[in-house]
């Protein structure tokens, strides 16, 4: 725990210009040793003085440590009964000095140093080597968490308590989620959430926490430790570790920032249930709700019952019924959807390298050779993609949506920028900028030139030079082993959950290879929402009368009854994943719009353990579960009636070997 004293500057000897030092954290992080010596730590924090004190908990002390030009970090001391053994020690280090974001506390630095001194053991003096372990960070001066959100009087408004939610739940997914190996963190409290400048919220503490392997989701122990009150329910009993250990905590934590109680410090309650039930009592009331937070407007008020709702959801008993932490970021800024284009571009979009949001058409001419067929890298119904070559050399994807008369074009556009302006993961394509102009050209129509306004629309892309996965899967690359291809079908499932649980749901419409782009390490993106719909907060289904898709992956209840919901994107992700596991192809040139033929074969020929193991004769028997999970998982996606279709999150499970499904014959 660290109980942060906050010091003056002038109290510590720090001048003004000094002051401003300080505050660039990536110049201490460049210049700041990664290996400091005892001695050098000594130095800067006065030999660990009492007076350069501003922190102390079960795991250590935490000293101000300044430096000669005046910059300041944080010098952790560990005790040597912390349980912070070698082992995991080095571990911490390895794996927290690679992390960079905006919401995690920087590790500049680890010191370990072992010199042997004469200590009394037993009654007697003998000589031993007495070990000591350093860990530095950047210096936060605001504090921890803690010292704000249970004062009234600590000025934290409702807006910036919102904002240190949000960036919590993004340094966790960050965790959780955009790593090849998660961490889970096992210790989020209030203590451990420090706050740098304009109060952004930075996590902290990694002394408990665990490294899991790529496909790792669950681990059992016996040594089981934690803050009463924030430790999941599964992890103090049964020692069950996952992330949704985290997730549990972060309810806990989240339903403390909005309501400012704080759980009953003298009670033996492990799981906080009595401060869960004063909140479910209470706050679920929009009533209450307005009482304690008189001066919110609406849109506010709706953040407010979000949080507490999403809060609620995290402390579930059941694991499985938790959150991740990316479905609550998506649900807590869907509450700021916009309905203009323009509107949302302006607000929302989060740039990448500096490229412009809103490129004028004469800039994406210039980076694609005005359009050249040498920068031409894809061709689809709705669009051409081109590459883009910057004056820095990055390169970016430049789609320009093609006039065609039989659809409509701004629906389109306006579908594929709505749907991915807030959407930031790693299975789904990034949208870094937007062009539409309208121009006055002469154009021939009818043997006749005439001027008339023409519209261009471009969407601006991050460039995936691995292309999409439909060449792997059918063409001449032969990269994809089962281990490859399992990955990249979790990856989807991964892109379509967040989707699916955003607040505002978005069904993609048109999942298919072609549709699917690889990065650099083969990871899958879900790319073209062109054809996306954006469901209301209560809204499950909705019925069109203008049906448009790809053969063969469309779902028959679209096709035949224009019925939509997220239904349609499982029979989709179902042909997918049938594809990519077995190989086979959909004919697209028959009328079997529903890939009957296909599911016929598959259930034929691929349902038993010796067909699979004949088709995969090298696989080892755990990888040969992994395919027979996936093509039940995909006949069970393929079903006709769409109620009998899983989730995503159902999915996802199945796949990791969590749940089973009944029986997964296909009838059609």
């Amino acid at each position: 725990m660290w109980k942060v004293i906050l010091h003056s500057f002038v109290n510590e000897g720090v001048t003004p210009s000094d002051k401003v030092a300080q505050m660039s954290n990536a110049q201490i992080s460049s210049s700041f040793p990664r290996e400091p010596k005892l001695e050098f730590l000594k130095q800067i924090t006065k030999d660990f003085s009492s007076e350069r004190e501003v922190g102390h908990g079960p795991f250590g002390v935490v000293y101000k440590g300044i430096l000669q030009n005046g910059q300041v970090v944080a010098v952790k001391k560990l005790v040597p009964t912390s349980g912070v053994h070698d082992r995991r020690f080095q571990n911490e280090v390895a794996n927290l000095q690679i992390l960079e974001h905006r919401n995690i506390v920087k590790l500049l630095g680890s010191c370990y140093h072992t010199e042997r001194k004469l200590v009394e053991k037993n009654g007697r003096h003998i000589l031993s080597d007495v070990q000591e372990k350093f860990l530095c960070y950047e210096y936060l001066s605001n504090g921890s968490l803690e010292n704000y959100i249970y004062d009234e009087l600590s000025g934290l408004d409702w807006n910036m308590r919102f904002k240190i939610i949000l960036g919590i739940c993004n340094g966790l997914h960050f965790l959780h989620e955009e790593r090849s190996e998660a961490i889970v963190h096992l210790n989020l409290k209030p203590s451990n959430i420090m706050l740098g400048d304009n109060m952004v919220p930075k996590i902290t503490d990694f002394g408990l926490s665990r490294l899991f392997g790529e496909e790792q989701t669950r681990i059992l122990t016996q040594n089981v430790v934690g803050w009463i009150g924030y430790i999941a329910p599964e992890y103090h009993y049964r020692g069950e570790i996952s992330v949704k250990s985290d997730i549990f905590s972060l309810g806990v934590l989240i339903l403390e920032i909005v309501t400012g109680l704080r759980r009953d410090l003298n009670s033996r309650d492990i799981s906080s249930k009595l401060l869960i039930d004063r909140v479910s009592k209470n706050w679920t009331k929009k009533s209450h709700v307005e009482s304690k937070y008189p001066s919110l407007e609406q849109q506010d008020l709706l953040q407010v019952n979000r949080c507490i709702e999403l809060g609620l959801n995290c402390v579930e008993t059941d694991p499985k019924r938790r959150p991740d932490a990316g479905s609550i970021i998506g649900k807590l800024r869907g509450l700021n959807h916009e309905a203009s284009i323009h509107r949302i571009m302006e607000n929302k979009l989060q740039l990448t390298n500096e490229f412009p949001r809103e490129p004028k058409l004469q800039y994406v001419e210039q980076i694609t050779g005005n359009f050249s067929n040498e920068c031409e890298i894809g061709r689809g119904s709705f669009g051409v993609v081109y590459k883009g070559t910057l004056q820095s050399g990055e390169v970016v994807a430049v789609k320009r949506l093609l006039a065609v008369s039989q659809t409509n074009q701004d629906e389109n556009f306006k579908n594929e920028v709505c749907s991915l302006i807030d959407i930031n993961h790693r299975n789904i394509v990034k949208l870094i900028g937007y062009c539409y102009e309208i121009q006055r050209k002469l154009v021939e129509s009818h043997g006749r030139y005439i001027f008339a306004d023409t519209r261009e629309r471009i969407l601006c892309y991050e460039y995936l030079p691995r292309g999409s996965l439909d060449k792997y899967l059918y063409g001449a690359f032969d990269e994809l082993n089962w281990n490859t291809s399992f990955k990249i079908i979790q990856g989807i499932c991964q892109g379509l959950q967040f989707l699916h649980e955003l607040q505002r749901p978005i069904i993609h419409m048109d999942l298919k290879p072609g549709n699917i782009l690889l990065d650099d390490n083969l990871m899958p993106k879900i790319a073209d929402f062109g054809l996306s719909r954006i469901f209301g907060e209560e809204q499950t289904r909705t019925l069109t009368s203008n049906v448009v898709g790809s053969r063969g992956y469309m779902a028959p209840e679209y096709y035949y009854r224009g019925e939509v919901s997220t239904k349609s994107d499982i029979f989709s992700l179902g042909i997918l994943i049938i594809e990519i596991v077995t190989g086979l192809k959909v004919d697209s040139s028959t009328e079997d719009l529903s890939s009957k033929n296909l599911i016929n074969t598959v259930n034929k020929s691929w349902t038993k353990m010796p067909q699979i193991a004949s088709n995969y004769p090298t696989l080892e028997a755990n990888c040969l579960q992994q395919v027979k999970r996936c093509i039940d998982v995909g006949l069970h996606c393929v079903r006709t009636n769409p109620t009998e279709r899983p989730s995503v999150g159902e999915i996802i499970g199945r796949l990791d070997g969590r749940s089973t499904y009944p029986s997964n014959r296909y009838s059609g």
